[in-house]
């Protein structure tokens, strides 16, 4: 079975270890961030009233960053939702550059189009409605950071499937890697286990160097060494 990129069917566990970062913390955080436009605001709000989970301005800034440290000119995303993280991928990227959305809800695209329209994003952008292995298994060359965010059970086949697919001196990043605290309290979870081996073949692998930041709900980098 492949990957559903549906964000709303993959939804972090509430209540479950608590807090990642404490709320004043992060408020006072995003309280930092004060280069979202009117675009990004409004997708946060969208997602606030239908509860549907995004990465949120702290790791939307960091992608950002992250993209622009490394020149990058060709971003995929597995699992891109209504295109939050996407747009901000796309503020890193040139105007020659090409940003590659993946999702399996045709409606979420739909919204993603118009945001990017909205916002007069300047790179290439491609729409791709389906099955996020099938999609990446058909499109061709390297890209210098793909993005994963499909369901959790298939963390394990997004490794195999993306990694080798990353340019040297690229990174590969996957959302949700600390799953609401299940990584430590709930380790027999379906999705949990997912999670949890995706980390072992991360820190394992000899040509990743692999971070695991504890912003939001864990978000892991990992440099291609070779």
């Amino acid at each position: 079975m492949g990957p559903r990129s549906s964000k709303k069917d993959d939804l972090p566990p509430r209540g479950v270890g608590g807090d990642i970062v404490f709320p004043h913390i992060e408020r006072y955080l995003q309280r930092l961030e004060t280069t979202r436009d009117a675009v990004l605001i409004e997708m946060e709000r969208l997602a606030a009233r239908t509860d549907f989970p995004i990465v949120g301005p702290l790791v939307g800034r960091m992608v950002c960053l992250l993209a622009r440290s490394i020149g990058a000119r060709r971003i995929l995303e597995l699992g891109s939702g209504f295109g939050y993280s996407a747009y901000w991928f796309a503020r890193a990227l040139p105007e020659e550059g090409e940003l590659i959305l993946t999702e399996a809800s045709a409606k979420n695209l739909s919204q993603a189009k118009e945001f990017f329209r909205e916002g007069r994003v300047r790179c290439r952008v491609g729409f791709e409605v389906g099955d996020a292995f099938d999609i990446i298994d058909r499109l061709p060359g390297e890209f210098d950071i793909i993005f994963n965010d499909v369901d959790k059970g298939q963390y394990p086949t997004a490794f195999h499937k993306a990694v080798p697919r990353v340019r040297i001196g690229g990174y590969f990043m996957s959302d949700n890697m600390l799953w609401g605290g299940r990584v430590v309290n709930d380790a027999s979870h379906p999705t949990t286990r997912g999670v949890l081996e995706l980390t072992r073949l991360l820190l394992q692998a000899p040509n990743l160097y692999t971070m695991i930041l504890p912003i939001r709900d864990g978000v892991s980098v990992s440099l291609k060494l070779s």
